[in-house]
């Protein structure tokens, strides 16, 4: 008996719970695009109706646990059931109005599945349902106490003491940000290669020099959106765009005339690496890459002549039988965009993404937006000089801070290139980034299609580490900078400047990490005059950050004392065996590492490493430097 009373109590109890009612609040009319507008039943006359009519009320759209809303207008609001993941919607609604309907009870993270059943007789009750896209919400306080996060910090700011240059970090799960943070100040040492503390401090608002991410959240972005919109083909031929695009009977190898965009963004177009359109003195084949005049057919350092001095420029392989990584690719398709559009490549993006998403730190020359240098991380000490190993006609000499470092887009393309040229920070980034991660949009804008974005990060038959224009983890191939904990179809880009954005669309993890590591002193300019102080620290080499930031929901201090002991081990033995990771960098940064370990010294597994012969071996080592 008392058994029986115990269920209907809880019968009564689930049945409540089921039928609570969720909010809903009247709006105006939705503006925007979304990746799910639909009208129900659909008509059995409409060439969409599916006969096979179950599927005609089934949708999924993509979601994050703890957010979403349906937007629904119906003339009957008794005609229709809605689920959302096999759940029932009960909501007060009214008939002829739009209204918003929570879901976030309901969501989950991925995909999700909408039901939307007519069960009334009234043949002419329909059903209008808009389904945004899921936004970033702040949820860093949730993770204040991660010890993955906490050593993160410690390693950060330890190689900002020992001689790094500056970081923003955002890491982006399942629709929130779980950590922002930033790191160190704008410009990290003075014109006499002096670390200085009083310049100002980097904030969440620093804007960083992107680099080759230009390539991505603006020139990919752009092509994406035009081939969603069916404004360009990338089975098109570029001589269908600049008829001029064409070989020539000179050519000692031939495919430009027959050279299409989709082979461009899988930088398999024949063009060199770089040309270095703004120096008429670059020679790739002298011992110091500069003879007099060499390079005088392709110089040129004004913008309105760039697109001739690609055109003249030859190709170095067949279109379609190598992969070499170009920027020419990419300057080739800022143009093929302006060209399509009629507008140049920062007023496109700014009208059709940056605007739009209302990211107010992202854009192209800065210094003429409303920027400050004091708002930039500043990139060059010596200009473009590489501490005085380079030169060439008008190049810089003073700390490059709020203008592109890269030659050819500051000297050649004005500022404004499909391969540079584009600063943001962090946090506008991770946005941009989410775009991907929600499959073509964010909140009310639908950018592209999913079966767009599909096709651009599919990876190309020839090289898996490469998608249309994307860089793609693989198995290993570029889990040095992705993270090895990345699923395999995570893709990104990194920049010559410091920069690294990851998207991992199964774990819905997105890692941006900027920092500007040319702005340090060159270590050798006679050895290797693109050798910087800030590439030897672990922050600038990316995979150490983005693996720590992927394994954060662990939350184990005891591993990450062990991962920080093999560390320590692992660069003093690299050390031992690498003559050229001896220099005064790689010392600052092992000592950086044993400063974590002070600092986590109250750890067990601390604690029995520095009581080792091998600690105070290492220890010793550091300190004769």
């Amino acid at each position: 008996m008392m058994s029986s009373v115990m269920f209907c109590i809880l019968f009564f109890m689930s049945a409540c719970v089921l039928k609570d009612k969720t909010d809903v609040r009247e709006i105006s009319s939705p503006k925007g695009s979304y990746q799910l507008s639909q009208s129900y039943p659909i008509p059995a006359t409409d060439e969409a109706f599916d006969s096979s009519l179950l599927t005609n009320q089934m949708e999924t759209f993509y979601g994050c646990k703890g957010q979403g809303q349906l937007l629904i207008k119906t003339n009957d609001k008794d005609a229709f059931k809605i689920y959302v993941n096999g759940q029932e919607i009960f909501a007060d609604l009214s008939n002829r109005k739009w209204q918003q309907i929570d879901i976030s009870d309901f969501t989950k993270n991925g995909d999700n599945n909408l039901q939307v059943s007519r069960v009334a007789s009234n043949n002419k009750a329909t059903m209008n349902i808009k389904i945004p896209y899921p936004v970033l919400k702040d949820n860093t306080k949730e993770y204040t106490d991660d010890d993955n996060f906490k050593l993160i910090d410690q390693l950060i700011n330890a190689e900002i003491k020992n001689g790094f240059t500056s970081a923003q970090l955002v890491v982006a799960k399942n629709g929130n940000i779980i950590k922002s943070s930033a790191y160190g100040n704008v410009n990290a040492y003075d014109q006499q290669d002096r670390p200085q503390k009083d310049s100002q401090q980097v904030t969440k608002n620093t804007l960083y020099d992107l680099a080759s991410n230009t390539k991505m959240y603006a020139t990919n972005y752009a092509i994406q959106k035009l081939v969603s919109d069916g404004k360009l083909n990338i089975e098109q031929k570029v001589s269908e765009i600049f008829p001029d695009f064409k070989d020539k009977r000179s050519d000692e190898i031939k495919g430009k005339d027959d050279l299409t965009i989709k082979e461009i963004l899988q930088h398999q177009a024949g063009f060199p690496a770089d040309p270095q359109y703004h120096n008429k003195n670059y020679d790739p084949d002298a011992e110091d890459q500069t003879t007099p005049d060499a390079n005088k057919e392709l110089y040129t350092q004004d913008r309105n002549e760039v697109m001739e001095k690609i055109i003249a420029t030859p190709l170095e392989y067949t279109p379609g039988t190598e992969t070499m990584y170009s920027d020419v690719d990419y300057m080739l398709l800022g143009f093929i965009i302006e060209e399509v559009t009629g507008q140049r490549l920062d007023e496109y993006m700014k009208q059709n993404y940056y605007q739009p998403l209302n990211l107010q730190h992202t854009t192209f020359k800065p210094l003429e937006h409303h920027f400050s240098k004091e708002q930039i991380a500043a990139t060059e000490l010596h200009g473009n000089t590489r501490d005085g190993a380079v030169d060439f006609d008008n190049i810089r000499k003073n700390t490059v801070q709020g203008e592109v470092h890269d030659e050819k887009a500051f000297y050649s393309m004005d500022g404004i290139s499909g391969h540079a040229g584009l600063f943001s920070n962090a946090k506008d980034l991770a946005v941009l980034t989410q775009i991907t991660l929600n499959k073509g949009g964010y909140g009310n804008q639908q950018f592209f299609s999913e079966d767009t974005m599909d096709q651009f990060i599919k990876a190309k038959d020839t090289d898996p580490s490469f998608g249309l224009g994307w860089r793609r983890k693989g198995q290993q191939l570029y889990s040095w900078a992705f993270s090895p904990l990345a699923n395999s179809s995570t893709i990104g880009h990194t920049g010559w400047t410091g920069t690294l954005t990851v998207i991992d669309p199964v774990n819905h993890t997105s890692v941006v990490l900027l920092t500007n590591t040319k702005n340090s002193p060159v270590v050798d300019k006679k050895k290797d005059p693109n050798d910087f102080i800030g590439d030897h620290f672990l922050t600038g080499q990316y995979g150490l950050i983005a693996t720590l930031a992927f394994d954060s929901q662990k939350d184990d201090q005891a591993a990450n004392n062990s991962k920080l002991v093999d560390m320590v081990d692992s660069k003093y033995r690299y050390m031992k065996a690498n003559q050229k990771a001896q220099t005064s960098a790689d010392y600052a940064q092992l000592q950086s590492l044993l400063d974590v370990v002070d600092e986590r010294k109250n750890g067990k597994e601390i604690t029995d490493f520095m009581k080792t012969k091998r600690f105070k071996e290492i220890t010793a080592f550091v300190a004769n430097d």
